[in-house]
């Protein structure tokens, strides 16, 4: 009989724009201090963790593997093992999953899962090079970009993501003011959460080395835009011809880091620890659906959950769902029926930004500080990705 398992807590690091205050800094490295801060306040030992599981897209081989990076550098024994999954944008909430059926198993009773991405370090490749380049030039592929494509090429239909965004929004029959004005929402709801304090429980502070003088303290989410309205929205060009989707109502690219640690009931007792919340088990999810409208993986996933637990999406006090595309997030609400007084209620990823490999876990870790603060009791995180993937959680108040 599989245990229960238990989100003992959660913390991550502010979000830093493309190219932004974290740019010196590797994945691993922020990710670092944000587990270590994360051990500090929960007073338990790296001797304490069991296994750790993260997930990141944009990986070089310099900090291959960066599970095991950060487990080496918080000081978790060489003998406890680490691995990193690419799940495309599902990749942080993917690791948490698999962090928790690991505790519910038994398995283990501590687990680290992490969320890491710095889009600001996405390297570059030269195709051709190791076997010798002779007469005519080549290319540097950006990893970014190839990233954006989640495999498409290979199966002959190659789309970027603003590619599908663009069919969510003629065949949901979305009209660009309506993403602008989401688009302000988002903008709106994560200023007001920020002044608000109401991240200041799950954001550490990263120390960030400066070329000169002492390391800088990067302390606040750097992406979301003040003073934004629809008037300066309807001003941006989109990106591609004739199209809706613009810089202004898509979500960012961004660098962060974010870790949560999992227990089970034994784990729990053994380490004197107080959870955060506890997973609705079996109420998690992996789906797919068609590549060229994968928005709507996220509204699937969340259903697969609800129904695997037995319950509705009236049950749910509040929902996070990423938001890649504002467009994407109003397709999935409408689908969903979800109403917007409990759909991210302190912003999304328009607003704050979407390190990829982050974000999943992000919007998790933030369901359930909100339900807390909120004093409310359940809860759904969902998130599409890239060649139609989507995962979803659900959570209680513990």
């Amino acid at each position: 009989m599989a245990s229960q398992a238990y989100l003992v807590d959660g913390l991550r690091s502010p979000i830093g724009s493309l190219g932004g205050s974290l740019l010196p800094l590797r994945a691993s490295e922020f990710g670092t201090q944000v587990a270590q801060a994360l051990l500090e306040r929960t007073g338990v030992k790296p001797n304490d963790i069991e296994h750790i599981v993260a997930g990141m897209v944009l990986q070089d081989m310099i900090e291959s593997n960066p599970a095991r990076v950060v487990g080496r550098l918080i000081g978790v024994p060489d003998e406890v093992a680490s691995f990193t999954l690419n799940m495309q944008c599902c990749s942080g909430m993917q690791a948490l999953i698999l962090a928790a059926q690991q505790v519910a198993l038994e398995q283990y009773d501590c687990v680290l899962a992490l969320g890491l991405e710095s889009m600001s370090n996405a390297p570059h490749l030269v195709r051709g090079a190791r076997w010798g380049l002779r007469m005519g030039g080549t290319e540097f592929l950006d990893m970014f970009t190839e990233c954006s494509y989640a495999g498409s090429k290979m199966w002959g239909d190659p789309k970027v993501m603003i590619d599908v965004a663009e069919n969510h929004a003629e065949v949901d029959g979305i009209a660009r003011e309506e993403m602008d004005a989401y688009a302000v929402i988002s903008h709106n709801r994560t200023l007001e959460a920020n002044e608000a304090g109401r991240f200041d429980d799950e954001i550490v502070p990263i120390e960030v080395p400066q070329r000169r003088g002492g390391a800088k303290l990067f302390e606040r989410d750097e992406h979301p835009r003040p003073g934004i309205n629809v008037e300066k929205l309807s001003q941006l060009p989109s990106v591609q011809p004739n199209g809706s989707i613009t810089a202004g109502n898509a979500a960012g690219m961004n660098d962060g880091a974010a870790a949560a640690l999992i227990c089970n009931e034994k784990g729990l007792k053994k380490l004197g620890l107080d959870p955060l919340a506890r997973f609705i088990m079996p109420g998690m999810a992996q789906v797919g659906c068609e590549p060229n409208l994968m928005g709507y993986s996220c509204v699937d996933a969340l259903n697969a959950a609800l129904k695997s637990a037995e319950m509705r999406t009236d049950d749910l006090d509040l929902i996070e769902c990423n938001e890649g595309f504002a467009v994407q997030l109003v397709a999935c609400q409408r689908q969903g029926q979800w109403s917007s007084d409990r759909l991210n209620v302190d912003g999304g990823s328009v607003g704050l930004g979407h390190p990829v490999g982050m974000s999943g876990l992000r919007i998790a870790i933030h369901l359930a500080h909100a339900l807390k603060h909120r004093h409310l009791k359940r809860g759904g995180a969902t998130i599409p990705a890239g060649s139609g993937l989507g995962t979803a959680v659900l959570l209680e108040a513990a």
